[in-house]
C-alpha cells in the first residue's frame, strides 16, 4: 500500500510533510524526532521540529507510526508493523528488529499477576555482529 493510500485509509490528509516522514521512516527504519528534523530539512527548510512532532503523533494515534521507547536514550518512531523485539547494539547504537512473538509471554505474565499487559514491547540490548567482527 502506498503512503497515500496508507493515510487516506486512517482518515488523515495525504501532505508533503506527511508524506515525507513516512519515506523518512520508511528509509531509515528507526530514528529519532531530531534525525526525521535533520533529514527532512533538506526539502522542507522551514517546517518546525513542532510541526513535525504533531504529525508524528497524529501518525501514532492513528496506529501508522510507532513511538519506541528505550532506557536511556531518545524515543525513537518507526512505521507500524507486526509485532517484533528490538536489538540495540550498545556499541555502534544500531537497532535492528527481530521478528519474535511475544504473545505467550504477555499471556503468562497476565496469568502469574492478575494484571493486564498493555503492550509488550520488547527490547535487548546487545552487540551486534558487525562490532564483533571488527574487534
Amino acid at each position: 500500500m502506498s503512503h497515500i493510500d496508507l493515510l487516506k485509509s486512517h482518515k488523515l490528509k495525504a501532505t508533503p510533510q506527511r508524506l515525507c516522514i513516512l519515506d523518512t521512516l520508511q528509509e531509515c527504519g528507526h530514528a529519532t524526532l531530531e534525525d526525521i528534523q535533520k533529514i527532512i530539512s533538506k526539502k522542507f527548510p522551514t517546517l518546525s521540529l513542532s510541526t513535525i512532532y504533531r504529525n508524528l503523533n497524529d501518525m501514532v494515534s492513528h496506529e501508522i507510526v510507532s513511538e519506541v521507547k528505550f532506557a536511556n536514550k531518545k524515543d525513537y518512531f518507526e512505521l507500524k508493523k507486526e509485532k517484533h523485539v528490538h536489538l540495540v547494539c550498545q556499541q555502534c547504537g544500531k537497532i535492528e528488529d527481530f521478528k519474535i512473538r511475544t504473545d505467550d509471554l504477555s499471556k503468562k505474565i497476565e496469568e502469574l499477576t492478575g494484571d493486564k499487559v498493555l503492550d509488550d514491547t520488547l527490547s535487548f540490548d546487545v552487540i551486534c555482529k558487525d562490532c564483533l567482527s571488527a574487534k
